[in-house]
C-alpha cells in the first residue's frame, strides 16, 4: 500500500470506531478494536508485516493502539449518554 492510501484507511478506521462508540448499542463499538486486534494478531503468528528490530516493540505498540482505542470508545459512550440526558431533560422541562 502507498503512504496516502494507508492513511487514509487510518482515518477510516478511526472515524468509524468514533462513531459506532457513540451509537445506543454498547458492543459496536467493540467492532474496530476486534478487528484491530484480530489483524495483528495475525500478521505476528505468521510475521506477515509486521518486522521490528525489538521483539518488544510491536506488543507496546499494539498495546498502545488499542489503549487509544478504548479511550476513544469509552469517550464515545460518555457523549451518547450526555446526548441522552440533554433529551431527557428537554422532555422534563416541557412537561412541566
Amino acid at each position: 500500500m502507498s503512504d496516502w492510501s494507508t492513511i487514509a484507511v487510518i482515518a477510516i478506521a478511526i472515524l468509524s470506531h468514533h462513531f459506532l462508540s457513540t451509537r445506543t448499542n454498547l458492543y459496536c463499538g467493540a467492532i474496530v478494536p476486534t478487528a484491530f486486534l484480530v489483524y495483528c494478531g495475525w500478521t505476528l503468528f505468521t510475521n506477515h508485516q509486521i518486522i521490528m528490530d525489538h521483539p518488544i516493540k510491536a506488543p507496546l505498540a499494539i498495546l498502545f493502539v488499542l489503549f487509544i482505542l478504548i479511550v476513544d470508545w469509552e469517550t464515545g459512550r460518555d457523549s451518547y449518554k450526555k446526548k441522552q440526558q440533554n433529551e431527557l431533560n428537554k422532555m422534563k422541562t416541557q412537561d412541566i
